[in-house]
C-alpha cells in the first residue's frame, strides 16, 4: 500500500471515468476510441522500449496498426540520440556519431502496413520479417560477407525464401559495399542488424568519412533511406540533434560520471541531482523536429527513462522553448511505472524510497533551464486497481516498486494528474509482468486529449518555485573552468576519446597481451577516464603470486604502482573475475597520478609518544613526474590529513596513533579514484563515503567535520582529477 502522505483519493473524476468506459470496450471493438484515426498533429518524443512500445505499430500479424500509430492520423517523433550502451555504444566506441539505437525501434513501430503491401506484396507480411532482419543480434561473431550482401539470410531457410524479391534487393541495397575501414569498425561481435544497416546508410551518405560525425543533412538522408526501405512516412522521425554527446550525471554526493550506460549499471546509494550533455559541438536541435513541436495539436512525452530518454531531448537547446511556444497543443507526460535503478530508485524527499508522479516532474523542473512552466497540461498515469497483489509482491521480491501518483502534489504542481488502467489483463495473466499496452495507452491519450481540446481548460496554479539546486559545472577541455550550464560544447566524441585511449595504451608493454582488451573496456566503461591519466605509466604487468612482494601491512589490495620503474603491478589472483581486475587496476591507476612524487618517506617513533610520524619529503616541482602541479598536490595531501612542516613547504608529516589504521597518500589516492569512478570497486572506502548521504544536522559535530572532508574529496577529484 502507498504511504498515507502521497494524498491518494479513490475517487475517480468523470473524465477518469470517460477513459476507463474506452478502455472496458477495446477488447470487444479496437476502434472504441473513435471509427479513424484522430486528426491531432502529435509529436512523440523520448526513447528506448517506452517510445517504441507506444508507438505500437503493425499488428503482430503484420495487417493494421495499433497504438498512436493507430490512434493518431499525424504522427512525427523526437527521438534522444545520447545513447552509448549495447550494440549502440559499440557503434559509438568505433565511429564518431550519435547513438542510433532508438531509431531502429522507432521505425520498426512505424511501419505502415498497407505501404508495406503494396511495395514488397501480399503473402508472408513483410513487416515480419524486418522486425526479425534488423532486431537480428549476432553473438559471438559479426556478419559473414553473405549476410551483409543479402541479409534475410540470417533468417531460418523457409522465412528467408517467402520473402519477395523486392523486399531482398530493398535491404540488399541497404547494406551496400562498404570500404574496408568502414567494414572492419562495423564488422564486429554481438551487434544488432538493425544498427549495422543504419550506421551503413548514414556514413554512406556521409561520403564514408569517419574523421568526424557525419553532418545534420548525412545524417537525414541516410534515416531517409532506412525509413524508405521500412515504409515509414518520410520525414516523421527526427534526431534530437546529429551533434553527438554523453550523458553526465551529477549526484546527490556530489560526483559527476559521463555515461548512459555506466549510470544504468551504477548504484551510487544516492539521488541523482541532474543531468547534463558533453556535446562534441555547439548543438542544434533539428529544424524539422522544432517546426513539429510548434505547430503541434498534441505533444506527448512517452514513458521511459527520465535522465537518459526524456530529459536529453529537453536539454537540447530551442526543444523546450519550441514547446513552451506552442500554447495551443495540449501537453501529455506519460509517468513512468516501475522507478529505475540507478535514476529514480532514490527520492530526494526520503532516500529509503523511490519516486513518485510529483518527483518525476519536479526532476524536469530542476533539470531543464525555465523550469516546467509551459511543458506539461496533464500526467498520465497506470493505474494498479485491478492487478493480483501477487504480482505487485513479485516484483517487489526483485526490488521493483511502481511509481505512485500523487495527485494533490502533482495537482499543486499545475499538472493535471489522470489515471487509468494501461495494462492489458492477458498479459499480466498470461506473462506475469506488467507493462503499457500500446492499445490502451494510446486510446486513453485520444480520450484525454479530444477532452481537453474540446473544452476550455481549467485554470490550474502556476507551477511553484521548486528548490534551488545549484547549477551544474560541466568543465570545459582543456581547463578547470567551468561552464554554468547543464551543456558543454567542446568536449571529445566517444569515439575520438577512445581512441586517444587507445593510443596512450598502444604505447605502454601490457603483460600478458590477453590483459590489453580487458583494460581497453575498462577505459570505454569509464568515460571520465582522461588519456593523460596513463602518462606515468610505462608497464602493466601481472605478478604471480609466489613473486608478489607488497608489504600488507597497511591494506590487501592486489594492484599498485611502483613510482621507481613506473609499473603497474597486479597480483595474479586480481584476475579471478572482471570486476576484482577492475576494481585493482583502478586503485593502481589512481596511485599512478602521484607519480614519483615522494623523495623520501620515514617513520619518527618515539616509544614515549602517544603516537608515531610518518614523514615525506616531496621531490622539487622540477624534479617529479606527477599530474598535479605544486597547488593541487598540495590539496591532495591536505585531503589525506598531511600537514606541512612550517618553512619547510617539500616536508610533510602526519601524527599516527599507535594501534590504529592508516592509509599512506598513493593508497588513499588511488581508493578514491576507484571509489569515484564506480564505488563498488572499493566497498571498505564506500562506507565511509556514506556519510555523504546523511544530512548535517543528523551527524555528531566531529561526524560533520569528516563529511566536510569527504566532500572536499569528491569535489577534488571531480574538478581536479577528472575535469577534461
Amino acid at each position: 500500500m502507498p504511504p498515507s502522505d502521497a494524498s491518494w483519493s479513490p475517487a475517480r473524476t468523470a473524465l477518469e471515468q470517460r477513459i476507463e468506459g474506452v478502455l472496458s470496450r477495446l477488447a470487444e471493438d479496437p476502434r472504441a476510441a473513435g471509427e479513424r484515426p484522430a486528426p491531432a498533429r502529435t509529436v512523440v518524443i523520448g526513447g528506448g522500449t517506452g517510445l517504441s512500445t507506444i508507438l505500437g505499430g503493425p499488428d503482430p500479424d503484420g495487417f493494421g496498426t495499433r497504438g498512436i500509430m493507430r490512434e493518431f492520423a499525424c504522427v512525427q517523433v523526437g527521438v534522444c540520440t545520447t545513447d552509448d550502451g549495447g550494440s549502440t555504444g559499440e557503434l559509438v566506441r568505433r565511429l564518431p556519431m550519435i547513438g542510433i539505437g532508438d531509431f531502429r525501434k522507432v521505425m520498426l513501430s512505424m511501419m505502415d502496413p498497407a505501404r508495406l503491401a503494396r511495395r514488397y506484396g501480399p503473402g508472408i507480411p513483410a513487416a515480419v520479417l524486418l522486425q526479425r532482419v534488423l532486431s537480428h543480434r549476432f553473438g559471438d561473431r559479426p556478419p559473414t560477407a553473405a549476410e551483409w550482401k543479402d541479409p534475410l539470410r540470417v533468417l531460418p531457410a523457409d522465412a528467408s525464401r517467402s520473402a519477395s524479391p523486392a523486399l531482398r534487393r530493398a535491404l540488399a541495397a541497404l547494406a551496400g559495399p562498404l570500404p574496408a575501414a568502414v567494414r572492419r569498425r562495423l564488422f564486429v561481435p554481438g551487434h544488432c542488424f538493425g544498427n549495422l544497416l543504419m550506421a551503413a546508410a548514414i556514413f554512406r551518405a556521409a561520403a564514408f568519412r569517419t574523421d568526424r560525425a557525419p553532418s545534420a543533412a548525412a545524417l537525414r538522408r541516410g534515416l531517409a533511406d532506412v525509413a524508405t526501405v521500412l515504409c515509414v512516412a518520410p520525414g516523421t522521425v527526427h534526431p534530437a540533434t546529429a551533434v553527438p554527446g554523453l550523458l553526465v550525471y551529477e549526484y546527490a554526493n556530489g560526483v559527476r560520471l559521463t555515461g548512459q550506460a555506466l549510470a544504468a549499471r551504477e548504484r551510487r546509494g544516492c539521488a541523482v541531482r541532474r543531468v547534463g550533455i558533453r556535446f562534441a559541438a555547439r548543438p542544434a536541435a533539428d529544424p524539422r523536429l522544432l517546426a513539429a513541436l510548434r505547430e503541434a495539436d498534441l505533444i506527448v512525452y512517452a514513458p521511459g527513462s527520465l535522465y537518459s530518454s526524456i530529459l536529453p531531448v529537453l536539454l537540447v537547446p530551442g526543444v523546450a522553448d519550441a514547446i513552451r511556444a506552442n500554447r495551443a497543443a495540449v501537453k501529455v507526460l506519460g509517468a513512468n511505472l516501475w522507478i529505475q535503478e540507478g535514476e529514480t530508485d532514490r527520492s530526494f524527499r526520503q532516500e529509503t524510497r523511490g519516486f513518485w508522479v510529483s518527483e518525476l516532474i519536479e526532476a524536469y523542473g530542476r533539470n531543464i533551464p525555465g523550469g516546467i512552466d509551459g511543458l506539461f497540461d496533464a500526467v498520465l498515469s497506470a493505474s494498479l486497481d485491478a492487478v493480483p497483489a501477487s504480482i505487485i509482491r513479485n516484483y517487489a521480491l526483485e526490488d521493483k516498486h511502481p511509481i505512485h501518483l500523487d495527485r494533490s502534489r502533482v495537482a499543486a504542481l499545475g499538472v493535471l494528474p489522470v489515471e487509468a488502467s494501461l495494462f492489458h489483463h492477458l498479459h499480466w495473466r498470461r506473462d506475469v509482468m506488467l507493462h503499457h499496452d500500446a492499445a490502451r495507452f494510446a486510446a486513453a491519450l485520444r480520450t484525454l486529449y479530444e477532452e481537453l481540446s474540446a473544452s476550455p481548460r481549467p485554470a490550474r496554479p502556476r507551477p511553484p518555485a521548486l528548490p534551488a539546486v545549484p547549477r551544474q559545472e560541466v568543465p570545459r577541455r582543456g581547463g578547470n573552468a567551468a561552464v554554468p550550464s547543464p551543456l558543454a560544447t567542446d568536449a571529445p566524441t566517444a569515439f575520438s576519446r577512445m581512441e586517444s585511449c587507445r593510443t596512450a595504451l598502444s604505447r605502454i608493454p601490457v603483460s600478458p597481451p590477453t590483459l590489453r582488451p580487458l583494460l581497453e573496456d575498462f577505459l570505454w566503461k569509464h568515460a571520465d577516464i582522461l588519456p593523460s591519466h596513463l602518462a606515468r605509466v610505462r608497464r602493466i604487468r601481472v605478478v604471480p603470486a609466489d613473486r608478489w612482494t607488497r608489504s600488507q601491512e597497511w591494506d590487501n589490495i592486489q594492484g599498485y604502482y611502483d613510482p621507481a620503474t613506473s609499473t603497474i603491478n597486479l597480483h595474479a589472483q586480481a584476475l579471478a573475475t572482471p570486476q576484482t581486475l577492475m576494481a585493482n587496476f583502478a586503485i593502481a591507476l589512481g596511485e599512478s597520478l602521484l607519480g614519483d612524487y615522494i623523495d623520501e618517506k620515514r617513520w619518527l617513533d618515539d616509544p614515549s609518544a602517544a603516537c608515531r610520524v610518518y614523514e615525506i619529503r616531496l621531490r622539487p616541482a622540477g624534479a617529479r613526474h606527477c599530474f598535479f602541479g605544486d597547488r593541487d598536490l598540495a590539496e591532495g595531501l591536505h585531503l589525506s590529513q598531511m600537514q606541512p612542516r612550517p618553512g619547510e613547504p617539500l616536508r610533510w608529516w602526519r601524527a599516527v596513533p599507535r594501534d590504529t589504521g592508516f592509509l599512506p597518500c598513493g593508497i588513499f589516492f588511488g581508493l578514491a579514484y576507484a571509489w569515484y569512478l564506480d564505488n563498488r570497486y572499493t566497498p571498505s572506502l564506500d562506507l565511509e563515503m556514506e556519510m555523504l548521504h546523511w544530512p548535517p544536522a543528523s551527524l555528531l559535530p566531529y561526524q560533520n567535520r569528516i563529511r566536510i572532508r569527504h566532500r572536499a574529496v569528491v569535489r577534488f577529484f571531480r574538478t581536479r582529477v577528472f575535469a577534461p
